[in-house]
């Protein structure tokens, strides 16, 4: 008897069934070692796809033009120029320096008099982004160090354009990192000028890119206009990073006709979601 044509179009959910429902009864640990083994299997190849990345890259700036040499030759002027300008500077910032340490002796002075913890010291440690996840559920990176340098997870990890996330897992030679647009990424901060602390959360990518989060707790007494927004920084109280790393910016703040808090969107750099290396923040102590 011919079989219904009907029949094999339900094979492919027939094995979905079967696989999800295996999957189901496999215990969480073996599927926690079959997770960290892929991982493990996967980061050499990601790794040897940034190290390959960057030698196209030296190689394709070894074989430039003239018309691109000589572009590159007056950037380099500048660049001389304004180095010598700072190396004027050098006396000047010398005695500024002089002024910084004064202060900063000064002030340990007084928290040991008054019993104040101090802020915890980091010690910086770069590394190489392999890979980049940011999609509507999961927004970070894969870096190229691993527990084998050091890391944990909970570490700080920043770049050129301030905060940038935390380390959530860690392998033998590579990272996950969460960035902080992810909505579980929550740290205490405050703004620029203004010690009071707020709560700063992720809050995934808008349209056309926009990298975002959320601020809330905010004092009423503070606004936040196009012409004037509000900057957000870091504070020491989040534990895993230094006070006065950038955040973002925030344009508007709404709700606080209670005399309570406010609450608004802080607009995120997109340098994030496009970094090409981080530094993570290792605890001195560790």
């Amino acid at each position: 008897m011919a079989s219904s044509p009907d029949r094999p179009r339900l094979r492919p959910f027939l094995l979905f069934g079967l696989f999800v429902f295996v999957w189901v009864a496999v215990p969480t640990s073996w599927k926690l070692l079959i997770k960290s083994g892929f991982e493990e299997f996967e980061a050499p190849l990601w790794e040897s796809a940034s190290r390959i990345s960057d030698l196209t890259n030296f190689w394709g700036h070894m074989s430039d033009s003239k018309t691109t040499l000589i572009e590159k030759n007056k950037i380099l002027s500048r660049i001389h120029s304004d180095s010598q300008i700072q190396a004027e500077r050098i006396p000047t910032l010398k005695n500024e320096i002089a002024k910084l340490n004064g202060l900063k002796s000064h002030l340990k002075t007084l928290e040991q008099q008054l019993g104040i913890d101090s802020q915890p010291k980091f010690k910086p440690l770069i590394s190489r982004v392999t890979k980049r996840s940011l999609s509507g559920w999961w927004q970070g990176l894969t870096i190229r160090r691993g527990s084998m340098h050091g890391l944990r997870p909970g570490m700080g990890v920043i770049g050129k354009a301030g905060l940038f996330g935390r380390i959530k897992d860690t392998n033998f030679r590579s990272s996950q990192v969460e960035l902080i647009t992810n909505p579980n990424f929550r740290i205490a901060a405050h703004f620029s000028g203004d010690d009071r602390p707020v709560t700063f959360q992720g809050n995934g990518i808008g349209m056309g890119g926009t990298l975002y989060g959320i601020v809330t707790d905010v004092p009423h007494d503070l606004h936040a206009t196009e012409e004037s927004p509000l900057t957000l920084m870091s504070s020491s109280l989040s534990g895993n990073y230094p006070d006065g790393l950038k955040i973002g910016e925030v344009y508007f703040l709404e709700g606080g006709d209670d005399g309570l808090f406010k609450r608004g969107k802080v607009i995120l750099n997109r340098e994030i979601g496009n970094a090409k290396e981080v530094t993570i923040l290792i605890p001195e102590n560790d």
